[in-house]
Parts: C-alpha cells; sequence; structure tokens
C-alpha cells in the first residue's frame, strides 16, 4: 500500500512539474527578509525539537522578523511559548485527507501572510506533502531538500533554492546541525545547539505544585520514562523499578514516572514492583509533563521523544540507547549523558552500569540542591 501510495504521487506530481517553472534564488539578503515561515509537520517529537537551535538561529539573525512554525495538532504544543517563535500554524493532515480541497484553501490562506522566507528542513526523510505546502504558501524565497544523502527528491521543483543535504561522510553529526544545514545560504548567526522548550513561570509552579502534594518531604526529585514507541529502544522496565527503588531507599528521592498512549505496559511493570509511592504521568497533556521534568533533579529515560522534553527544560537526562545512533540524537549539553547498548541492543546495558552513571549525576544535584538551599539562606 505504502509503495502504490508513493508511486501515484510520484506520477501525480511529475505531471504537475511541467506547469511548474520556478526561478533560482541564489543570495537571500538579511534585510529582505522580515516574515519566516519554517514547515515541520512530521509527528516525531524528537525531530521537532531537534529544529530548535535552527529556530534560535533564524531569531539571532532576523531578530525583527516575525518567524512562524507549521507543525501537525500532536507537536503544535511542545513549542508554543518557545522564545524564537511568534506563532504556530497548525496543519491537520488526517483533517485535509478527507477534504483535500481543504488543503489548496488552507494553501490560499498561507499565500496571503506574504512570507519573505519559507525553510523545509529534512534530515531522516523528504516529504511531498511539506514541499506542495512550501509551494503553497507563496514565499518569494522557499528553500528545501534538493537530495537527501544521494537520494533526489522528485518534488524539489517547488523549492528555488535546493539544498543538497549529504551526511554519508559525516554519519554522526548531530541532528540539531542537520537541521540547521538547511541554512546554508542564508549564512545564519552561531547559536547553541541545546534543547529549549520555553515554559512560563506559571506551568513551572504547577509542575512543582503536582510534585509537591504526593512527595511529603522536600528533596531529590528523580524522573523516570520506560517506554517508547519503538520496541527495540525500551530498556527492561523492571530494572527501571530497580534503579527508581534506590534513589528511593538511598537518597530518599522522591520518584516521578511519564509515560504516553503507547507505554502501558513497561508503565505496568515498573509500578508493579515500586513498592514506594511516586507520582505517575501518564497521557497527561504535554506541557504539563514537561513542567513536572522540569522540577525533576534527575531524568532518566529511553530513546524516545520525552528524552528531548526533558533535556528541552534543563533537567539533566540520562538517555539509554540501542539500535540508534546517540552521537546523532542524544541531547547536546554538558548536563546530559548516555549510555549506549553493545550491538544496538539496549537491554546489553546492565543495572550497575545504569547506576553508577546515576549516582554520579544525583550527587551533582544534591551539591546543586544544596549550594541554592544555601543562597536562599544568605538572601532571606
Amino acid at each position: 500500500m505504502k509503495f502504490l501510495e508513493k508511486s501515484f504521487k510520484r506520477l501525480l506530481f511529475g505531471f504537475f512539474r511541467l506547469f511548474i517553472h520556478v526561478r533560482t534564488v541564489t543570495t537571500v539578503p538579511r534585510d529582505s527578509v522580515h516574515n519566516i515561515l519554517v514547515i515541520r509537520q512530521h509527528n516525531q517529537l524528537g525531530d521537532m525539537l531537534c529544529a530548535v537551535p535552527l529556530l534560535r538561529a533564524l531569531r539571532a539573525t532576523y531578530p525583527a522578523a516575525h518567524i512562524a512554525l507549521l507543525a501537525r495538532p500532536l507537536n503544535s504544543e511542545i513549542l508554543r511559548g518557545a522564545p524564537y517563535l511568534d506563532e504556530i500554524i497548525v496543519y491537520d493532515k488526517l483533517k485535509f485527507l478527507r477534504n483535500p480541497l481543504q488543503v489548496w484553501r488552507f494553501g490560499r490562506a498561507l499565500k496571503k501572510r506574504r512570507f519573505d522566507l519559507a525553510i523545509t528542513p529534512s534530515t531522516v526523510s523528504m516529504s511531498v506533502t511539506s514541499d506542495v505546502l512550501t509551494f503553497l504558501s507563496g514565499a518569494r524565497r522557499r528553500i528545501g531538500p534538493g537530495t537527501l544523502n544521494g537520494k533526489r527528491n522528485h518534488t524539489a521543483y517547488f523549492y528555488n533554492v535546493k539544498a543538497e543535504l549529504d551526511w554519508r561522510q559525516d554519519p554522526t553529526r548531530h541532528q540539531t546541525l542537520r537541521n540547521l544545514d538547511i541554512t546554508s545560504i542564508l549564512v545564519p548567526e552561531k547559536v547553541s545547539i541545546e534543547l529549549e522548550i520555553g515554559l512560563s513561570p506559571e506551568e513551572v509552579q504547577l509542575g512543582a505544585e503536582l510534585i509537591a502534594r504526593k512527595q511529603g518531604e522536600p528533596g531529590l526529585v528523580v524522573g523516570f520514562h520506560p517506554g517508547a514507541a519503538k520496541l527495540p529502544n525500551r530498556w527492561d522496565a523492571l530494572r527501571f523499578a530497580e534503579i527508581a527503588n534506590r534513589c528511593a531507599e538511598i537518597f530518599g528521592a522522591f520518584i516521578v514516572i511519564t509515560a504516553g498512549p503507547n507505554d502501558d505496559e513497561p508503565l505496568h511493570e515498573m509500578t508493579l514492583n515500586m513498592p514506594n509511592s511516586c507520582l505517575v504521568m501518564h497521557n497527561e497533556p504535554i506541557r504539563q509533563v514537561a513542567a513536572v521534568i522540569h522540577n525533576c533533579d534527575v531524568y532518566v529515560t529511553n530513546d524516545t521523544g520525552m528524552m528531548h522534553v526533558s533535556a528541552g527544560v534543563g533537567t539533566p537526562t540520562l538517555s539509554l540507547f540501542g539500535p540508534t545512533d546517540p552521537l546523532q540524537w542524544a541531547p547536546p549539553g554538558d548536563a546530559h549523558t548516555f549510555i549506549l547498548g553493545a550491538a544496538g541492543d539496549v537491554n546489553t546495558i546492565t543495572t550497575e552500569k545504569v547506576w553508577r552513571v546515576l549516582l554520579e549525576m544525583l550527587h551533582t544535584a544534591e551539591r546543586r540542591r544544596k549550594a541554592a538551599e544555601e543562597e536562599v539562606g544568605i538572601n532571606a
């Protein structure tokens, strides 16, 4: 079915190519850019958050510009309030599939916005939908993938700046940098590649209150995410439980567990083997979960979207990797660390290995918490 869908799209847009002629752009003067659209309409949470440095670079390069992000409903909330964005435009692909005419109307509404620049970053795969939306935006300069790792983009003719994206000679290049590579013609300002979500003070306070209602005595708070949509990315939930119990027994830590719609089984296994009371955030709104994670001292997670959320709210994150490359995907920043399983198997990572690494992070968290308490005492 997927092969037939791709073949149909290729024939359809090959036909459209006969009628679409786009003038190539070779330069984009900075003073000509006032209204920017970034199209990142994939559903993967990690892919979305790895585009944050791109948004940061656009804001640094065009500080007075209006920057809008086009996202799918599933990911539209996570960056609402991000400091580099002025607006998020929601594109509901499923709704438009039921009524294709809506896509044209959506494109007309985009065109009325008179974007100077539209950018479609691509790091893992190319998207006909994104290419079409970029074209329908009517932006004067449209930047997107001409090729991706040697694979030709059959709808690249919608762009007037075609980026040749190829990391085969640099396979460990981080995903944040790959997102930035699309902007080479713009010569963007150099920026940090750390992730950032942008929680409001009210959201942060709510996260603290949700923990305080169940925590009892104040102390270290350690978060865990035992699930992952991709089964090969899951470390054994019983091992997560063992690590969590050690944190509670040795450090007196309060435990937070997060879980999404695909995580029922690992959540059940983990909580079944934990006698200690904890806060479980299961299928809660993503920004509320992010606010709770922000109030954790350390967060331990599989390689999944919540790994990027934790880094995005500034919580030191220990991530466990199996089949995917941590040099590409692990959160950037000195506060975060990862452990890679042997031969692409996350469950070759031993409980003792995780505990040794986490122990160092917990001691650092204790020192950080003590220093903060002393500072409050001095200022009181």
